[in-house]
């Protein structure tokens, strides 16, 4: 019986822990998804400026996940984060490319609402 107990806590554990896990963003994994220009062509200083929103975009999502925020306040936060990154792209790329730069944007924002960052 205390063996039955033993192997169901061990079993429960692992889901758990890898659920958390899945569940979970790191920076580096996040900077990757955002930096991916989907086909779209960008020169030197347009993939850096593009880069650097981003950038700013990863750092102010792990401070702000750092404050704990109820879920409401927490997804307006994102949005608003969001907004100012796509605010950036649009006086630095022009609307055409960073229109194309941001469609596929929402998903990720999901992943985002719905994952603990982690650093």
């Amino acid at each position: 019986m205390k063996e039955l107990i033993f192997k169901i806590c061990l079993v429960v554990s692992f889901f758990v822990s890898t659920m958390s896990f899945a569940q979970s963003l790191n920076k580096n994994s996040l900077l990757s998804e955002l930096n991916n220009t989907n086909g779209v062509s960008l020169n030197a200083q347009e993939k850096a400026s593009y880069e650097k929103a981003n950038a700013d975009l990863a750092t102010g999502l792990f401070n702000m996940d750092k404050k704990n925020l109820p879920k409401d306040q927490r997804d307006k936060e994102i949005d608003n984060l969001f907004d100012k990154r796509n605010n950036s792209l649009k006086s630095t790329l022009g609307p055409g490319k960073s229109s194309g730069l941001t469609k596929n944007i929402n998903q990720t924002k999901r992943k985002i609402k719905l994952a603990k960052l982690v650093l």
